[in-house]
């Protein structure tokens, strides 16, 4: 078997579609190490630790929204609505309790710290410190305080963290991006009298607001880090608060990373895929 690093983006609910794309991926691949942020940091971290797929769904199936969301665990220090310790004693008994250095791969979760204002690349300490540094949702969960950090989801700087990818080792790179493709599209505003469809709640405005500017950022890091594989597993039918259907983002992530292992296997499909990436990008720098 090749020896491949995987690289997992962020994206919420969406990042569910990980654990597919690493079921179809051992298939056909040794992984030899994972860098991931957000949801991309925390099925890494579990993948890391040798929790299998069906494992990792199965526990998806198994976590309740009220038991992250929970009234009793509201951030009084109000830097976030939840002080995020639920989440933590969750990745401490899914992992248990293990060390990053302890790890069956190697395995870095990146982070943003606030108080020095760059990426930290986490590649010790607790993995369930680092599974929650990573996902630190910003206004959702508080801040992981580790030391003097304080860590706010990695998803914020690089939602595809190609930029890391050598240091983990492996002989080819696979970049998995969950989040939608930006748009470069626009139009012009066209005054009506028109409701709405649907009413987004404070939660849904910021992770769209969000996802908006992940969107371009993930397409420009594919554009200039190049990985040998690239697998889009951003479901279209779902969003990103669908926590409670994870078999459906399971199913899906490993079709699209079967697809992608297909494609690759035909002459010049990557370099014209980079290119498509390419031309996206240019779109989306020079529309007005």
């Amino acid at each position: 078997m090749k020896k491949a690093k995987l690289i997992l983006g962020g994206g919420s609910a969406f990042g569910l579609a990980h654990i597919g794309v690493i079921k179809a991926l051992t298939a056909q691949y040794e992984i030899t190490g994972v860098v991931g942020t957000s949801m991309g940091a925390i099925v890494g971290g579990c993948f890391a630790c040798s929790i299998s797929p069906a494992e990792m769904l199965e526990m998806a199936l198994d976590v309740s929204t009220i038991e992250i969301f929970n009234p009793l665990t509201l951030d009084f220090s109000r830097r976030g609505v939840f002080d995020g310790k639920a989440i933590y004693r969750l990745f401490e008994e899914w992992t248990k309790k293990r060390m990053i250095e302890d790890t069956d791969i190697p395995y870095i979760a990146v982070a943003y710290d606030l108080h020095r204002q760059i990426t930290i690349l986490i590649d010790k300490g607790p993995c369930a410190a680092a599974m929650r540094a990573s996902s630190s949702l910003p206004f959702v969960f508080a801040p992981q305080e580790m030391g003097d950090y304080l860590m706010i989801d990695g998803s914020v700087a690089h939602p595809v963290p190609l930029a890391f990818a050598d240091k983990v080792p492996g002989e080819i790179t696979i970049a998995v991006n969950v989040l939608p493709l930006a748009s470069a599209d626009a139009e012009f505003y066209k005054p009506n009298t028109k409701k709405g469809k649907d009413k987004l709640n404070r939660y849904e405005v910021l992770l769209n607001s969000l996802m908006q500017n992940q969107s371009f950022m993930a397409i420009q890091s594919i554009v200039n880090n190049k990985p040998d594989i690239i697998i889009n597993a951003n479901h279209p039918d779902l969003g990103f608060y669908d926590l409670k259907k994870a078999e459906e983002f399971y199913d899906f992530g490993y079709k699209a990373a079967k697809k992608a292992m297909g494609e690759y296997s035909e002459p010049d499909f990557a370099a014209k895929l980079r290119g498509n990436y390419e031309k996206l990008l240019e779109r989306i720098v020079n529309r007005h």
